[in-house]
């Protein structure tokens, strides 16, 4: 672990030496507060594989909470500190952790091979899941997403400017909330065992209590 540890750092500083500034200062460029304000619809059909290999879709985590974030294993800053926001969550959440399953869905599927996820996922938390597609599967999923992500040219190699927000849905597979990576893992955890309390997992009237029915 602590080789791993060195070498994922050693690539992070590689990276964001080799980066212009521009790129470091990119927001994303489709806020999702403002496409939800808009009428957007977040999540919908996907079908994908887990770092694993077993194939996923919208149905696959149907009774469980999801925590969903979108990024690639080759993002030099905003994606390790979603993920280490993740960890941190899922320890304040304490025993509620377990009601929710963290994803990670890249958005490189041409450099995010399974072995390179899982490797990726673990190093942060074991409870995270790897989720990657072909090109069209991955263009599918964050488009329901509303997520916003271009391939960037970097000399031999790319980069990725991509919406960085994590997203709950509920035990049904519908929106719940959104979180900015500027909310503190303390906060985000509280936020989501409210959530927890107010629509439990497994209750078949998920979306009837969410429609005010």
């Amino acid at each position: 672990m602590n080789r791993l540890l060195i070498t994922v750092c050693a690539a992070v500083l590689l990276l964001l030496a080799a980066l212009p500034v521009a790129y470091l200062s990119w927001p994303a460029r489709v806020p999702v507060s403002a496409a939800i304000s808009q009428g957007a619809e977040i999540g919908g059909p996907f079908e994908l594989q887990d770092q694993h290999g077993q194939p996923v879709n919208e149905s696959s985590f149907k009774g469980r909470w999801t925590l969903v974030f979108f990024g690639f294993t080759h993002c030099p800053d905003v994606c390790p500190t979603a993920m280490t926001h993740v960890a941190r969550t899922l320890d304040s959440l304490g025993e509620q952790a377990g009601q929710v399953q963290p994803l990670f869905i890249t958005l490189d599927p041409e450099r995010d091979t399974p072995e390179v996820l899982s490797e990726y996922t673990a190093f942060f938390d074991q409870r995270i899941l790897g989720l990657f597609g072909s090109e069209g599967q991955t263009r599918q999923v964050a488009d329901a997403y509303s997520v916003y992500f271009e391939k960037i040219p970097m000399g031999d190699t790319y980069m990725l400017d991509h919406t960085a927000t994590l997203y709950l849905m509920g035990p049904d597979g519908q929106f719940v909330q959104h979180y900015s990576q500027q909310m503190s893992a303390e906060a985000m955890a509280e936020d989501i065992a409210v959530q927890l309390a107010t629509f439990p997992a497994d209750s078949n009237s998920n979306a009837e209590a969410r429609n005010g029915l």
